[in-house]
């Protein structure tokens, strides 16, 4: 039963594995749920050959976070707090290994990629790179 309830709050966290732990006929409440999910060890860090970098606002205006995603396999490889240049210049001087950079077009980023792994391929979003030339320069009528 333990394995099923670290199962659980693994992938849902505090409130949502309570809930369904509790459907399941668990009695678990959400601090159980929160302090077995602390103690379930993370696994151990790989640097992923090729990395995914974006930004996201926690409270919009107010604070971000940095997520870094493996390209190759699409899982999560660790959020930072904050955004910006520093943070992501310390995380990639501190985990050596990674090839290729994909990033939105900022320029921030960029500048922590050459500053950290000079020698890494970077690649612009193709995403993120139209939406910007849609917004800065619009197509003209006619």
């Amino acid at each position: 039963m333990t394995e099923q309830i670290r199962a659980t709050v693994r992938e849902l966290a505090g409130r949502a594995s309570a809930r369904l732990l509790q459907a399941l006929g668990m009695d678990v409440g959400r601090d159980t749920a929160l302090r077995t999910l602390l103690g379930i060890p993370l696994p151990e860090l790989r640097v992923p050959r090729v990395l995914g970098i974006d930004d996201f606002a926690l409270r919009r205006g107010q604070d971000y976070a940095t997520v870094l995603i493996d390209a190759d396999t699409g899982r999560r490889v660790d959020v930072l707090p904050g955004g910006g240049a520093k943070v992501v210049t310390e995380w990639l001087r501190a985990h050596p290994g990674v090839e290729v950079v994909c990033r939105d077009g900022s320029t921030t980023y960029a500048q922590a990629v050459r500053d950290a792994l000079p020698g890494a391929v970077q690649v612009a979003d193709r995403w993120q790179c139209a939406m910007r030339r849609l917004v800065v320069s619009p197509a003209q009528p006619g």
